[in-house]
């Protein structure tokens, strides 16, 4: 039988060669990348399977059989792939806006913005298939993000362990499945990230491109402009670098000119959100409501409880950018929770803010010297991460609108 066995160390050192190759930030990233993604394929497949049975069948047959075949998984994970915002983003890829008249008597894909479907478009149209491209697509964007973080959170602190923590916590941050969704979140953190290490090393014109694709993705792109003064700011302050970081307002830009082409109204991304249920309000009303009814810990769309929590590692770890000397960031994950809090709800709170790079840097810092701190976290995150994907698969997308 011996002339049959392979030595373990023969099989292996293909592999190790081929990591040897990957460049540093990707080679710390991939392991705890593949291992978040491959709980949520689980979950995602395996939730929509039993789902098939009726609830009422489980007490009274034994008999009940679930098929594991290639039709059901894809089935499964195309369902949970398409829920939600996914459903607005592929109607847009496929066909477009609506061109008529802004009007707020019902919901409009104008709240959505269009780097994302034309992108998913360009895939789909090299492919020939629409849900795994786009799922392909949002992984592929999101391990380069976490691989940003990585490089970026390395500069920022000179230290791998942080960088290593960093990559960790985002990971397995409670909504973090949206990156791996043909949904923005992927996308924008990727390019969020890539503006943040252009700027600290200098490099401007990258900085302000990826700044531009960000607002093309989302009107919190915008975000990127204040946050990057400041970092031009503690610079050399040269006029032609400022400059360079114009562009960033060219995607939000060009999209309100469409609008304004095709509806009449070049806000029609921010107007139409009334019929969402969101207008603008104060920031603490909606944290002074948790805090009247703290027990009141969830209600449809809205885990009260969590988003409560993650709003004050929010401000805690702006707090702690802050006091790092890192400000751009700070004003960054400050205004990513202002925004969605000026709506008077916590609803998606925890899904806004987890696109903020310099939320995981600071985790990072707190948790680098106090270990215990961030076994704690992190048990935390990925049971909350595991409990919105199992809600999220079987329909109820508690996590985030």
């Amino acid at each position: 039988m011996k002339l049959f066995a392979l030595p373990v160390g023969s099989l292996m050192q293909p592999l190790a060669r081929f990591r040897s190759t990957l460049p540093k930030g990707l080679r710390r990233t991939l392991v705890p990348f593949i291992i978040s993604r491959l709980i949520m394929v689980l979950i995602f497949t395996a939730v929509p399977l039993v789902a098939r049975v009726p609830i009422e069948q489980w007490a009274r047959d034994d008999n009940i059989t679930i098929k594991l075949n290639a039709e059901a998984v894809s089935n499964g994970l195309s369902g949970v792939a398409l829920a939600n915002d996914a459903g607005w983003y592929i109607s847009i890829a496929k066909t477009g806006y609506e061109h008529r008249p802004f009007d707020t008597t019902k919901q409009a894909n104008w709240a959505f913005f269009p780097l994302h479907p034309i992108l998913w478009m360009a895939a789909a149209t090299t492919t020939g298939e629409w849900v795994w491209s786009g799922m392909l697509l949002s992984n592929l964007l999101a391990l380069a993000g976490l691989s940003l973080l990585w490089h970026l959170t390395s500069k920022l602190t000179s230290s791998d362990k942080a960088a290593d923590g960093a990559v960790l916590f985002a990971c397995f941050w409670p909504t973090s499945y949206f990156m791996s969704l043909p949904q923005t979140e992927a996308l924008f953190f990727a390019m969020t990230t890539l503006a943040y290490l252009a700027a600290r090393s200098q490099r401007w014109w990258l900085a302000g491109f990826a700044g531009m694709l960000s607002s093309a993705t989302r009107f919190n792109g915008l975000f990127l402009l204040p946050a990057l003064f400041l970092a031009w700011w503690r610079g050399e302050r040269r006029v032609a670098d400022l400059i360079k970081l114009a562009p960033i307002v060219l995607g939000t830009l060009a999209f309100m000119a469409y609008l304004w082409a095709t509806t009449g109204n070049p806000t029609a991304f921010k107007d139409i959100q009334i019929t969402w249920g969101r207008e603008p309000t104060a920031p603490w009303v909606a944290l002074l409501d948790y805090l009247h009814r703290p027990l009141k810990v969830a209600v449809p769309w809205n885990p009260k409880m969590l988003h409560f929590v993650m709003v004050a590692i929010g401000f805690c770890s702006a707090v702690t950018c802050w006091r790092k000397g890192w400000r751009d960031l700070a004003v960054f994950t400050l205004l990513t929770l202002l925004a969605p809090l000026s709506t008077g709800t916590l609803i998606s709170i925890t899904r806004y803010l987890g696109v903020a790079p310099g939320v995981y840097v600071a985790l990072a810092v707190w948790t680098e010297q106090r270990p215990r701190l961030g076994q704690l976290l992190i048990a935390f995150f990925a049971l909350s991460m595991g409990l919105l994907c199992t809600l999220f698969a079987a329909g109820i997308n508690i996590g985030g609108a």
